[in-house]
């Protein structure tokens, strides 16, 4: 039988030595034997060791022999000396670690405090290559979600090619981020302006069903967002797919740097490639000016003067290389910057989908010793892919082209990018201007991969270039069968044909302003389009809901707009082209059938086997014309040229349709149309476009092109 000893209850002094080993188990020496330190910062646990040991200190027997007392006295004190230090050196480490732990938390915190306009001033202004290579392992069935995206518009000083210029930026960066969406998605973007002028985002090619004040044209469907006002657009993107972007619409800001590409993918896009690729990239051309835009502008519209400038530049994806010795007047930086680099995997396909976002200049594009690419995609219409051997792409348009990276015995090549000298009718380029931009496609098995270290030391392409020499500036629809993909054909019977002529011409005090059939558009920014249009309909103003055109509740010499009453009514422009210089057209909330197109006064519509003003087929078996024409947002009247266009008015709005050469349309060259009053009959404006037009007057003109009347008398001329 196993004998039971009974346990052992630990005295009150073992107890609390028991207490003070278990405490002291925290307290260590570094691996160098240097001073013990305490793992953590806790001062009351500080405290309560010294309450613990405390009792530790006194001696354990009271009557004891001189000798023993001595010594025993001696021992103690001993230990209290060590353990007086011990415990001093454990609260100093103590009080260090909470200090340093302070000082970084108030650093960190400092760091996070950073407000987001000085953020975005210390933001590097170049945007990284890989930002606009599209997302490779995007869902395309991902459910249909809202994408948020939260910007701040900020001056900022910058030198996308080495000359020094002030820009509008997003975020502090130049481009504007890449917006890429599923159809059927909602973009949200709250836009917060923290620069010196007001602003508007239009978002060029987007539908806006359902939400026209979301638009951004100011002056038409929206008041300016005023210096230091927020505004959150958001819109739905059914009902289409493609490569787009995004602008400002205040002005001339789209020049400063306002800009940015969006794509909206189809949710078969992965499943029907016209044209298998592996990586898909979007590719901005712009065209750059070096004095201040809004001197440009001034001047562009000062009595006498009738020719828009020449850009000094042009940018592929907002970068060139510097030449400040060409540039010794204006603040330059020499510092290195490379060229956009486009890393494609050898012996695949690649859609490069091209953006022209400038302001005046057309370009001819290309990829030294490559075979031509095919086009797969006009201004977000998929079509059959046709190969092209240099794309021509007008400001406002977009193709999306697939190379084939399968040349052998070399790595690396140009893409150029090169303006069309003969766009600019009879005018000069500035001295040392730089008409081409550049960038580098390199083969590399990992197309993704960023590269930007090595990028550098790499050595830069020895092709050459073959571009054919293009002596009149027309667009690729009249030298490219474009055919829609599926089939998208257009309606035979037009209920309304407009005949529109557009022209440059010098009118009183010698100002020189674009004109459409005797109107000159001048946008009231304090009071838009849509919002008179709205009032008037709540207040059953019959002079809003006349059909054709509304020469009552608008002065049609600053304010032409036509109105359809009619669910879905088809609509004809036979837009004639009275200038030389060719004029790329943009039409607002809708795309266009381009049923025809040419040199000279508008031959007919039965030149193209259709009745008079449209309305049907001369003859049924005859139907080419409407069986599958290209449809696209930005169309060429070419200079002393036509073109018929024809869309289905049956998004309810008000459209603006202008000249997307940025000095022509702020020089007037533009109109309206209003679609579809029996839904508008019903709209309420949302309050926070309504309290955009409560800023001042002065506070929402910030940065608009300057009104007539600030000429007048200086023109040299008196009155017509």
């Amino acid at each position: 039988m196993a004998a039971s000893h009974p346990s052992n209850s630990l005295s009150p002094t073992d107890s609390r030595h028991d207490e003070a080993d278990s405490l002291l188990s925290g307290i260590e020496k570094d691996g160098s034997g240097g001073v013990p330190y305490v793992e953590g910062d806790d001062t009351g646990e500080q405290v309560r060791i010294l309450r613990v040991l405390r009792p530790l200190r006194q001696p354990t027997h009271q009557h004891r022999g001189v000798e023993e007392v001595t010594a025993g006295a001696q021992a103690p004190h001993r230990h209290q000396q060590w353990w007086r230090m011990t415990v001093f050196t454990l609260m100093c480490v103590g009080m260090i670690f909470t200090l340093t732990w302070l000082t970084l938390s108030l650093d960190i915190s400092g760091r996070s405090a950073q407000s987001p306009l000085e953020a975005a001033l210390a933001a590097t202004l170049r945007r990284p290559d890989e930002d606009y290579i599209l997302d490779p392992d995007w869902d395309f069935a991902a459910p249909n979600q809202v994408r948020t995206y939260d910007w701040i518009i900020v001056d900022k000083e910058g030198d996308p090619d080495g000359v020094v210029k002030s820009m509008i930026t997003i975020d502090g960066q130049f481009p504007g981020p890449l917006i890429e969406v599923n159809e059927g998605d909602v973009v949200q973007v709250s836009v917060r302006n923290l620069a010196s002028n007001a602003t508007a985002i239009h978002w060029h090619g987007i539908f806006q069903n359902g939400t026209n004040w979301m638009d951004g044209a100011a002056g038409v469907t929206q008041c300016p967002i005023a210096p230091g006002a927020s505004y959150r657009y958001k819109f739905n993107v059914t009902g289409q797919s493609g490569t787009y972007f995004y602008h400002g619409h205040q002005g001339v800001q789209a020049l400063s740097g306002l800009v940015g590409p969006l794509v909206i993918h189809s949710r078969d896009e992965a499943a029907h490639q016209p044209i298998p690729y592996s990586s898909d990239r979007v590719i901005l051309l712009q065209d750059w000016y070096y004095d201040p835009d809004s001197e440009l502008m001034r001047e562009v519209l000062s009595p006498g003067v009738e020719d828009a400038p020449i850009p000094n530049t042009a940018l592929i994806n907002g970068v060139n290389q510097p030449s400040c010795s060409n540039n010794p007047s204006r603040s330059c930086s020499d510092a290195d910057k490379p060229l956009p680099n486009l890393d494609l995997a050898p012996g695949k396909s690649h859609r490069l989908r091209f953006l022209n976002v400038g302001a005046f200049a057309w370009f001819q594009v290309a990829v030294d010793e490559h075979n031509p690419p095919s086009i797969i995609e006009v201004d977000g219409t998929t079509i059959e892919p046709i190969p092209e051997s240099a794309l021509v792409i007008a400001p406002g348009q977009r193709y999306s082209a697939i190379l084939t990276a399968d040349v052998s015995g070399k790595e690396s090549f140009w893409l150029r990018a090169r303006i069309i000298d003969s766009c600019f009718v009879g005018q000069i380029f500035p001295e040392h201007s730089v008409r081409e931009a550049k960038a580098i496609v390199r083969y590399h098995p990992h197309e993704v991969e960023a590269r930007h270290d090595g990028h550098t030391t790499l050595p830069l392409p020895d092709t050459t270039a073959k571009f054919p020499f293009i002596p009149t500036c027309r667009d690729m629809i009249s030298t490219s069968p474009f055919s829609p993909s599926p089939a998208q054909p257009a309606p035979a019977y037009a209920d309304h044909s407009w005949h529109v002529r557009a022209n440059l011409a010098i009118g009183d005090w010698r100002l020189q302003r674009g004109v459409m059939n005797s109107s000159s558009f001048r946008p009231n920014l304090t009071s838009p389009t849509l919002h008179r249009v709205l009032s008037g309909l709540a207040q059953d103003d019959g002079a809003f809901s006349e059909d054709g055109v509304l020469d009552t509740a608008f002065d049609p010499l600053s304010e032409l707009v036509v109105s359809h009453n009619g669910a879905a009514e088809t609509v004809d422009i036979i837009l004639q082209n009275m200038d030389e210089n060719p004029h790329p057209f943009h039409l607002h909330g809708m795309k266009m059938w381009v049923l025809g197109a040419g040199h000279g006064y508008f031959p007919g519509y039965e030149t193209l086997d259709l009745n008079d003003e449209g309305k049907g087929l001369l003859s049924p078996a005859i139907s080419k014309v409407v069986d599958n024409p290209v449809k696209r947002d930005t169309v060429v009247a070419e200079g002393f040229g036509w073109v018929l266009l024809r869309f289905i008015a049956d998004n309810p709005g008000v459209w603006l349709f202008h000249c997307h050469v940025i000095w022509h349309s702020e020089a007037g060259m533009a109109m309206q149309f209003l679609s579809r009053v029996d839904v508008m009959k019903g709209w309420e404006l949302p309050e926070d476009a309504k309290r955009l037009c409560d800023a001042p007057d002065e506070e929402l003109m910030k940065g608009a092109s300057p009104k007539d009347e600030e000429f007048f008398g200086l023109g040299g001329d008196e009155e017509t």
